[in-house]
């Protein structure tokens, strides 16, 4: 699939996801407003044809255009259904932050994944790691559900734990660390969860609504965190590094808010949770926390429990 097709049907799925009906002239006035090309009917007869052998359902000899259930040309893409990826990723990375395409960064991620492999194929010096994790199937669906604002049932199951129901509005497919989560408001907690999809059993969509903090800014909130873990406090978190060690802090960032303020000293500005605490012990003696005061006693701390298993016990 050559590169301004491939712009025409984005161009045309962005109308036809609507679930409402397009008559053929305005929808070449949309590819002509989107795209800046003008096409002949016999053109976009061809384009909606391609959508259909992707699995749309549009129905035939109507007098508008309108997808029958909902479709997602972008899950279709990150199968390899059609055409080529190539193409499908550079032109998903001009879209994917305007208004229309809020919140497919994922889809874009996989679909670069997906191109690196095929193209580590060509060349077997390379060697990419391969994880296999378990609740990864649930991914399209809750994906779907997401696009469609619907709600969701969870039958979720700890560790050593019975399976319990939980009630979600789901908001946010989040990867750390080779492991997805779910992120969403909870009914009965009244607040955003992360749900490890390794631990959801089940679920389903359901109708059974709930009234949620709508105005709540997740997208911040994940912005200003390490991993997905939602405790602790936004601090400024203060870190000198080993000079060994440091080079690679400073060509790899701990987070995106990573600033040097010292000789070998950086500051990051997040939630003091889990995720970021588990990052810290990493380095080992190669790192220690400056502030805040809090987090410095903690990870010493828990340096200290640690060591205690090293030491040797007198008869």
């Amino acid at each position: 699939m050559d590169k301004k097709r491939l712009e025409r049907l984005f161009a045309i799925h962005q109308k036809l996801r609507t679930m409402q009906g397009y008559t053929a002239q305005m929808l070449i006035e949309a590819i002509a407003e989107k795209v800046e090309q003008h096409i002949s009917d016999r053109t976009l007869r061809d384009d909606i044809e391609d959508l259909r052998n992707m699995g749309a359902e549009i129905p035939k000899r109507a007098k508008s255009y309108r997808y029958v259930v909902p479709f997602s040309f972008l899950e279709k893409l990150d199968d390899s259904y059609y055409g080529s990826l190539n193409e499908a990723v550079a032109l998903l990375r001009q879209v994917s932050k305007t208004k229309e395409f809020l919140g497919l960064e994922d889809i874009l991620l996989r679909l670069e994944q997906r191109l690196s492999l095929t193209e580590a194929e060509k060349n077997t010096a390379i060697a990419f790691e391969e994880v296999e994790l378990k609740g990864k199937a649930h991914l399209p669906k809750l994906y779907q559900a997401i696009q469609k604002q619907r709600f969701i049932r969870v039958d979720y199951e700890p560790f050593g734990k019975i399976v319990y129901q939980r009630h979600i509005f789901p908001l946010l497919l989040k990867e750390y660390n080779n492991r997805w989560f779910l992120i969403g408001w909870e009914n009965e907690k009244n607040d955003i969860q992360n749900l490890p999809l390794d631990r959801m059993a089940q679920f389903h969509e359901t109708h059974e609504g709930f009234s949620y903090d709508k105005p709540f800014n997740w997208r911040e909130r994940f912005n200003n965190m390490i991993g997905t873990t939602l405790e602790g406090t936004l601090e400024i978190v203060h870190l000198r590094f080993s000079e060994s060690r440091f080079p690679y802090v400073m060509t790899k960032k701990l987070h995106h808010s990573q600033q040097l303020v010292g000789e070998r000293t950086i500051s990051i500005r997040v939630y003091t949770n889990r995720e970021l605490k588990a990052k810290i012990l990493e380095y080992g003696a190669d790192v220690e926390v400056l502030s805040p005061d809090s987090l410095r006693k903690e990870i010493a701390e828990t340096l200290r429990r640690a060591s205690a298993w090293y030491e040797v016990k007198e008869e």
